[in-house]
């Protein structure tokens, strides 16, 4: 299975994220979640869920904030090895995607950050 993220392209902290980690590892592609790039990926998946949260597909499918955690941990990294731990932690699974929700929720609010981060 392909390694694939599906990521907001109109936002401008998801793509700053997408840049980022494309120069930290090239184990992800990052594509646009657009119906029609989802769609010729090949990857049976509702396309509904790309456009409300970020994939990655690895050996199976992560949404939201295990997804966020699941890309750090390959970034190869110290952030990869806290990734790593975290993602052993799968009681604290619901805390990871309540802060991913409460961070998408308000992504636009932080959009001013991508001028002081490499991306």
């Amino acid at each position: 299975m392909d390694k694939i993220v599906f990521y907001d392209h109109n936002c401008k902290i998801c793509k700053c994220f997408a840049v980022s980690m494309n120069k930290r590892t090239n184990y992800w592609s990052f594509l646009p979640n657009d119906e029609q790039t989802i769609i010729n990926s090949g990857i049976k998946i509702d396309v509904s869920i790309p456009k409300n949260k970020i994939v990655c597909i690895d050996t199976e499918i992560f949404f939201g904030g295990i997804a966020i955690l699941k890309i750090f941990s390959k970034s190869g990294n110290r952030l990869s090895i806290f990734s790593r731990f975290l993602l052993r932690l799968k009681p604290f699974y619901f805390f990871y995607n309540f802060g991913y929700l409460l961070f998408s929720k308000n992504r636009s609010k932080f959009a001013f950050l991508t001028k002081y981060l490499d991306c």
